[in-house]
């Protein structure tokens, strides 16, 4: 984070928090009536949350209930726990807080991300997204491993897909940039991203924050500054993560402040902003060594002979020490070979080929955070 945006830290817009859903937005908050197909229960479960029920009103949408204009709280977590209401949950600290749920060993960590279609015509949103992973990739000491898949490719139709990031299609007020859920009890990632296609993404690098925090919610971090916003600590907890910080200060630095939809990311740094967000990180996902990286090459499967073609790994990184190696070999009888110098690129960029045939596409990710290289391979057709 710049110095002039740390230093303008009060001017920064508010960034409402969710039992399930968080959204990251200005002041600004335009009023929505109250739907009459809200059960009062509901209403005062709501109430007693702390949330304002009466001016802004309560509507449905969807799976979620929508309060004071932009917040998104997931039906089934109202109706099953309105018998046990705390506002705020116990602490001790001011520091980093996650949830009572994190993501589960069970996937190794790898966790996949679609792009959906409805934000490809953004390209800071987009391009955005990228660099928010690859900064995920590259903490130090962390087993997070997440992929971004391209859904037009017909080979990862059957891939799990555990977050989709989404356009909002004017469901956002105009001044949320983003929301995000949170990890659900049987240890899976928040399963939704939605980012506002008519928000002011004045730079690339506003869009990087912004993707960055919501992910951070999808994996289990709460607002760091969530105790002093008086955000509730139901139904899915804030529980103080060790060794951040104890001081009525917080950490000023942190990405997963709440109300920071403004800021922008420093496009020079491989890394999160914040020590203590990097502390936290490495204690909810411990590094493993071993695990693997479980990744794909993203890009057409089917192509035309002198056309120009970009493929990208969907696993981006820029950690200390990591090496892509892109290889493309003909088969099938098809007499081909071709190795790229540049082996810090995630991307192979503008490929083309001037005989019909079958290639095999390979990428060799060696170094960084784990002790086996990976190959990646992915068969494409000239035509």
């Amino acid at each position: 984070m710049n110095t002039k945006k740390i230093k303008s830290l009060k001017m920064i817009g508010i960034c409402f928090i969710s039992c399930a859903v968080i959204s990251c937005q200005k002041d600004d908050v335009p009023t929505i009536p109250q739907n009459s197909n809200v059960d009062e229960s509901v209403i005062s479960t709501l109430t007693k949350m702390g949330f304002n029920t009466s001016v802004m009103g309560v509507s449905s949408y969807q799976d979620y209930y929508l309060v004071e204009g932009d917040i998104l709280i997931k039906k089934k977590d109202i109706e099953e726990n309105n018998s046990n209401i705390n506002l705020r949950a116990d602490s001790k600290k001011k520091g980093q807080a996650r949830t009572d749920y994190s993501v589960t060993s069970t996937n190794a960590h790898n966790i996949n991300i679609i792009m959906d279609e409805s934000i490809w015509g953004n390209p800071r949103w987009y391009h955005g997204l990228y660099k928010a992973i690859s900064v995920w990739n590259s903490v130090p000491g962390s087993n997070l491993k997440l992929n971004i898949l391209d859904i037009t490719d017909a080979n990862l139709y059957n891939v799990r897909k555990d977050i989709i990031i989404t356009g909002d299609n004017n469901t956002l007020a105009s001044n949320v940039a983003a929301s995000a859920a949170f990890p659900t009890f049987d240890g899976k990632p928040g399963e939704k991203i939605i980012v506002n296609s008519d928000y002011n993404i004045s730079y690339p690098s506003n869009a990087v924050w912004n993707i960055i925090h919501e992910i951070g919610h999808c994996i289990g971090l709460r607002h760091t500054n969530w105790y002093f916003r008086g955000e509730s600590g139901f139904p899915y907890g804030a529980i103080d993560i060790p060794n951040t910080p104890s001081s009525l200060a917080g950490d000023q630095l942190s990405i997963m402040n709440g109300g920071t939809a403004d800021f922008e990311f420093n496009m020079n740094q491989n890394n999160l902003p914040s020590n203590y967000d990097i502390i936290a990180t490495k204690y909810l996902y411990p590094l493993v060594a071993t695990f693997s990286v479980n990744s794909y090459i993203t890009g057409a499967s089917t192509v035309g002979k002198y056309g120009q073609n970009t493929y990208r790994l969907s696993y981006a990184s820029d950690e200390v020490g990591i090496n892509y190696k892109w290889e493309v070999n003909g088969i099938n009888g098809l007499n081909y070979y071709y190795h790229y110098n540049n082996n810090r690129s995630y991307t192979l960029d503008e490929i083309t080929f001037d005989v019909a045939g079958q290639y095999q596409l390979k990428c060799t990710i060696s170094g960084g955070k784990y002790n086996s290289p990976r190959v990646i391979t992915k068969v494409i057709t000239v035509s």
